[in-house]
């Protein structure tokens, strides 16, 4: 049985492997934009610029293991039509019990956004990433809901984007990716995107990529690529609430997407005793970055079989946390993350009703 309260997806997925993204940006572009080629073993991989985005070491590591995941046959992976195809999504949707969702990229809406060096190209991939996610959305406009990519590359190209893919697409959310070429979200050069979206009213939503990640070129296999790639939310969160993006843009909201959350009261006993030893160093900050992690301005979205919900629920409040299906990544739960997460005993009835819609339903002015 579904739940009896609305449940909002805040983080599902698209997958663009069938677009033809040379097609969709102007002529000067098009010998760099997002293309695909097939390798011997018959996979597909991405090409940005003309290069390899990841190349296969950097992210299967040096080992080159494709990841196979061991987990019952009925759970989804990347085969799922319903990513490319909105009207097979719906029905996928039913079935796990999601009334709303809120869509990210994949390949290119995350990975071509951070591998991309040309100002000019990142905002000409933009625009057609967008125009092509909100053309998915339009069948189904009161159930899927649009995250903007934008070219971080130009931050003032990217405020355009903010502006266009917010009020003529209707888009409901801001794409910050966690690592842009290793550069601190706070640095200044990034204001203008985190001025427009506290403007319009818009979340910022800081996703995890799987490119260029902290850390990731000390391992050799792709298991400890991916369970660390976190490492770059925590530096994100590190840069909104100790920073000093929320002390500039104080109305800003900000979402963690699919980095877990039983870290969050960890980061807020780092940050906190720094700041009680080391305030002269972040002389910007006139509130302790532990009352903004818990504050009104910061959600999170948990992983549904996390046994640390409770406890973070309780540390940052029930106020803060959000559903995600990760739908449908090769290490998703659907279509049983709905019953995993409302199934389980050890949450309120409050807190699933927030967390399952409430919360989102607020953060996306839904």
């Amino acid at each position: 049985m579904r739940p009896s309260y609305r449940v909002i997806d805040a983080d599902g997925h698209v997958d663009e492997k069938a677009v033809d993204w040379t097609g969709l940006v102007p002529e000067r572009y098009r010998r760099d934009a997002p293309t695909w080629v097939t390798y011997p073993d018959g996979r597909k991989h991405l090409m940005v610029e003309g290069k390899p985005w990841p190349s296969r070491r950097d992210f299967y590591g040096q080992l080159g293991m494709w990841p196979e995941p061991r987990k019952p046959k009925h759970l989804w992976g990347w085969d799922r039509e319903g990513m490319q195809d909105p009207h097979k999504r719906i029905p996928d949707m039913d079935e796990e019990g999601i009334d709303v969702a809120v869509l990210f990229g994949t390949f290119v809406g995350l990975g071509a956004a951070a591998a991309i060096e040309d100002p000019g190209l990142a905002t000409a991939v933009s625009v057609a990433y967008n125009n092509w996610l909100s053309d998915y959305c339009k069948p189904y406009a009161d159930r899927l809901k649009g995250v903007a990519m934008i070219p971080m590359q130009s931050p003032e190209q990217a405020r355009a984007e903010i502006r266009r893919s917010v009020g003529k697409l209707g888009f409901v959310g801001v794409q910050a990716l966690a690592n842009f070429g290793g550069r601190l979200l706070h640095e200044e050069q990034f204001d203008p995107i985190w001025r427009e979206c506290e403007g319009l009213g818009v979340p910022v939503c800081v996703h995890i990529i799987s490119t260029n990640c902290a850390g990731i070129d000390r391992f050799d296999r792709y298991v400890f690529k991916h369970a660390f790639y976190p490492l770059d939310s925590m530096l994100a969160v590190a840069s909104f609430t100790a920073g000093g993006i929320l002390e500039r843009y104080p109305k800003l909201k900000v979402a963690i997407m699919e980095a877990g959350v039983g870290w969050i009261p960890w980061m807020m006993d780092r940050l906190h005793e720094h700041y009680e030893l080391l305030p002269q160093q972040m002389p910007w900050q006139t509130r302790d970055p532990l009352d903004w992690l818990k504050s009104e301005n910061c959600y999170y979205a948990v992983e549904p079989e996390e046994t640390t919900i409770p406890y973070v629920a309780q540390m940052v409040g029930e106020d803060r946390l959000l559903y995600a299906s990760d739908y449908s990544h090769w290490d998703c739960l659907c279509p049983d993350s709905v019953k995993l997460l409302d199934g389980r005993n050890d949450l309120s009835d409050s807190l699933k009703r927030k967390l399952f819609g409430e919360n989102a339903t607020r953060l996306f002015n839904l």
